[in-house]
C-alpha cells in the first residue's frame, strides 16, 4: 500500500509526490521538484530557495 505523502516544490510552491518528483539533495536534506527547470533553478542558488528552517548562518 502506497503512502500518500506530498511535499512542496520550494521554487514554484507546487505540491509534488516524492515518489515521482525530481530529487535534489542539499546539505543533507532532500528537496523535491515538479520538473527539471525547478530543480536546476534550485541547484543554481540553493540558499535562495531552501526553506528558512533548513538554512544555516554563513
Amino acid at each position: 500500500m502506497a503512502t500518500l505523502t506530498r511535499t512542496i516544490d520550494p521554487v514554484c510552491d507546487m505540491e509534488v509526490d516524492p515518489e515521482t518528483a525530481i530529487a535534489v539533495e542539499y546539505e543533507g536534506t532532500k528537496y523535491y521538484f515538479c520538473e527539471l527547470v525547478c530543480a536546476e533553478t534550485f541547484r543554481d542558488e540553493p540558499k535562495r530557495w531552501a526553506p528558512p528552517e533548513h538554512q544555516h548562518p554563513a
